[in-house]
């Protein structure tokens, strides 16, 4: 399979939970409601949108992670002549490992998406857990660490004068994810949170 077609799998993923997250997660989110009712809330819209953009994030750092195995050991994954080349920046062993634990950035990637992912889970599963806001707060912090990590690779692709396409999708959801923080911060905040649990603690009391 063509690796662009691999790619807008990866995509398409995190497409999918930014709509989820977006004024149409409303509607689009009606797929899931008889089986997970809090997805009726704006509350559990943007938590399954952010699912879905750290499950992209983190198959596509996979396949970065794949590439750089499959650099090393001499093949080329995604070459070309256009500015769009993964190989010359996966490949590049002054670039393809970060500088301080000298691990492949698609490992990097795959660790971090998997801690936003259980901090995301992990809010879903009890929106009213007093260690909620530091969950969030967590996840605020995780994603701001990333942006300077993205600043450094593109860095690199602005050095060599190519893009790596597999690279600047997981760069997309990390920012998407961070945004996704942003709002579930605002929305802790309101009185909109956990209207759904508030209204059937209500209804409980008055029997």
């Amino acid at each position: 399979m063509n690796e662009y077609a691999i790619l807008s799998i990866h995509g398409a993923i995190i497409l999918f939970g930014v709509l989820l997250m977006s004024p149409l997660g409303s509607s689009i989110s009606s797929i899931f409601h008889n089986k997970y009712p809090s997805t009726t809330t704006r509350r559990g819209e943007i938590l399954s949108g952010m699912i879905f953009v750290c499950l992209g994030g983190f198959t596509v750092s996979a396949q970065t992670l794949w590439m750089h195995n499959k650099l090393s050991e001499g093949a080329s994954v995604c070459s070309g002549n256009s500015i769009l080349n993964c190989d010359g920046l996966i490949g590049n062993i002054a670039y393809n490992t970060d500088p301080f634990l000298g691990q492949p950035w698609g490992l990097v990637g795959m660790v971090a998406f998997t801690a936003l992912m259980w901090l995301v889970i992990t809010i879903a599963k009890d929106p009213m857990s007093p260690q909620t806001q530091l969950f969030i707060k967590a996840g605020l912090g995780a994603t701001i660490a990333g942006l300077p990590i993205i600043g450094l690779l593109v860095s690199y692709e602005i050095k060599e004068g190519l893009i790596c396409p597999f690279c600047t999708t997981a760069h997309i959801a990390n920012i998407i994810a961070l945004v996704g923080f942003i709002l579930l911060a605002k929305l802790h905040d309101s009185n909109d949170w956990a209207s759904d649990m508030k209204k059937q603690i209500s209804k409980h009391s008055r029997k």
